[in-house]
């Protein structure tokens, strides 16, 4: 589907990716076929094809998909393959990384709902701070910036971050479950969705208030987006197996550590882990592709079915 021959990174390029992200050799030409068009579409809305310099405005990218979909993944090509072929430096943003730390977590438990203490939902990142770092990055202000750094397995910040500085960075790339997300229609928090909600919030506070994140808080981060990217789920069934597979990838990178063991879940805590993200993934499946300048259409095995939105002409 890529037309142009000098935006195709060459073996060298992918046999490092690959090996790095621990793909199988046929992730390739699927890379080619269906993000190659992502990258020209990216690099023609930026205005140059390589090295434009602090003369062109940094873009930020959105990537939203629901656990398991592959957001991590494509994040981390995307900025290895805009440095390959057009030289530029591309900061990769998670929003996992921003979840507050364990202890401020949990006197939100104690302040606002019990729920609040199990990271993922809108209000339990520190999205102030992920606004001023992208701000300070478009308006390249300030010498360097510290990316903090979170641990799934400890289910909690880490005491280092990244160092970046604002002045190098061409363009950001901000992934995460809820990126871009909008609130949903209040009239549709009434009713719970799972048995998390039926019997831990049945006043609707804690939705209530995740919700609230998403209309103030959120919605001031997400609206420095310019281009935004879906990856659209077959349904929520499939998250469940998408995740065990992070889940199963996370024990094997923790496996003889101090920490092995820490914050990693079985199926039977994984099942109730993920009814704290099920209201918004739905939610998401919904009003997503619907404000995509590229939704991919995902089916069980991650293979895309079809791609649309204002971008999809690069098909």
């Amino acid at each position: 589907m890529l037309e142009r021959v000098d935006l195709l990174p060459g073996d060298e390029f992918w046999q490092a990716f690959l090996a790095r992200e621990r793909l199988p050799a046929t992730y390739r030409d699927f890379a080619i076929d269906w993000f190659g068009p992502l990258v020209a579409a990216l690099l023609d809305r930026r205005g140059a094809g390589s090295n434009a310099g602090a003369d062109f405005p940094i873009q930020v990218v959105g990537l939203y998909g629901c656990q398991g979909s592959g957001k991590s993944t494509l994040a981390a090509l995307l900025a290895a393959w805009l440095e390959e072929v057009a030289g530029l430096q591309v900061l990769s943003l998670s929003l996992d990384d921003f979840y507050l730390p364990l202890s401020q977590r949990e006197e939100l438990a104690r302040d606002v709902h019990p729920l609040f203490a199990t990271r993922g939902v809108p209000g339990t990142h520190e999205v102030a701070a992920l606004g001023r770092i992208i701000q300070a990055v478009r308006d390249r202000r300030g010498s360097s910036l510290l990316i903090p750094q979170f641990d799934k397995a400890i289910d909690d910040r880490t005491a280092l971050g990244i160092e970046i500085e604002p002045e190098r960075v061409d363009l950001i790339v901000l992934e995460g479950w809820c990126v871009g997300l909008p609130p949903q229609p209040r009239d549709q928090l009434r009713e719970p969705v799972n048995d998390l909600e039926r019997e831990e919030d049945r006043s609707g506070a804690w939705r209530g208030a995740v919700n609230k994140a998403l209309e103030e808080s959120y919605r001031a981060v997400f609206d420095l987006i310019d281009t935004q990217v879906v990856l659209k789920a077959p349904s929520f069934a499939s998250v469940f197996s998408w995740r065990w597979e992070q889940e199963e990838k996370l024990r094997s990178r923790v496996a003889g550590s101090l920490c092995a063991g820490q914050g990693l879940m079985d199926e039977a805590a994984l099942g109730r882990f993920l009814q704290f993200y099920q209201r918004l993934t739905e939610w998401g499946l919904v009003s997503m592709p619907a404000r995509a300048d590229l939704c991919f259409h995902l089916q069980g095995d991650r293979s895309v079915r079809k791609v649309s939105g204002d971008m999809a002409r690069y098909y």
